[in-house]
């Protein structure tokens, strides 16, 4: 007669073998093929929804946004055709990108004021040189000027410096970007401020306003002889409205 552990055991094994007999059996091939099928419908869809996004921030020229949401996008669908699509403009958004941060950091050098002045407004907008003086105070600044009764003028000021005229100062080398160095003439005020007026204003804001860096020449006490350069790309005319020019201080 069979002992108990023996028959338990083979209850077990019986009851073990109806089990595996109850699992599913594995996919078929075209099951598999349209699960797969379903999960790169998913994956497109985000994809898409991601690149109507990318489209919107390019068509508002937000290029950063759209730089880094591209290629967010090409990261995380590579196989899509949203990241197929966003590689076609992808280089385009990162170029437009780096120049509008320029064209940001360029403006931003740029300081404007507008304060009453006997019946009018005093217009100024002021750039500082790009490099510093040896002074730590000092610093030197390229400031165009629309003034109610003296017009219109444009002039380097010195703070906590002066220009050094002992070797002359009537004219000024100019370079407007890469072009060879034109000199204009210059007027040293005779209120004593430690500022140089270049005389054909008009002149000067033609062609600065159509440069990207304008470098002058001068020499300055304590600092001898310096190209002054200054990034002028980022100018905004409209802050300064013109005025009748009437004369010269």
């Amino acid at each position: 007669m069979p002992s108990i552990k023996r028959l338990f055991l083979a209850a077990t094994i019986v009851s073990l073998a109806a089990c595996g007999s109850n699992a599913p059996p594995p996919p078929t091939e075209a099951q598999k093929a349209q699960a797969a099928a379903q999960a790169k419908a998913a994956v497109e869809a985000k994809a898409a929804k991601e690149l109507a996004l990318y489209d919107q921030m390019r068509s508002s020229q937000s290029w950063d946004l759209a730089g880094s949401l591209g290629a967010e996008i090409v990261q995380k669908y590579p196989d899509s055709a949203a990241a197929t699509q966003v590689k076609q403009t992808l280089d385009d958004v990162h170029a437009k990108a780096t120049a509008q941060r320029e064209s940001r950091r360029l403006a931003r050098l740029w300081a404007y004021a507008a304060v009453p002045e006997g019946s009018g407004t005093q217009y100024t907008a002021a750039v500082e040189s790009k490099e510093p003086l040896k002074t730590p105070s000092a610093r030197v600044r390229l400031v165009l000027r629309q003034h109610p009764q003296w017009g219109q003028s444009v002039y380097l000021l010195l703070d906590n410096a002066k220009f050094d005229c002992s070797k002359g100062c009537a004219t000024l080398p100019v370079r407007f970007d890469e072009a060879a160095p034109q000199r204009m003439k210059a007027t040293i005020p005779p209120t004593g401020e430690p500022a140089l007026f270049i005389d054909d204003d008009k002149g000067f804001i033609a062609k600065m306003v159509k440069a990207k860096t304008v470098a002058i020449d001068a020499t300055i006490k304590g600092e001898g002889p310096k190209a002054l350069v200054f990034e002028v790309g980022g100018y905004d005319a409209t802050k300064l409205p013109g005025v009748s020019k009437t004369s010269k201080k």
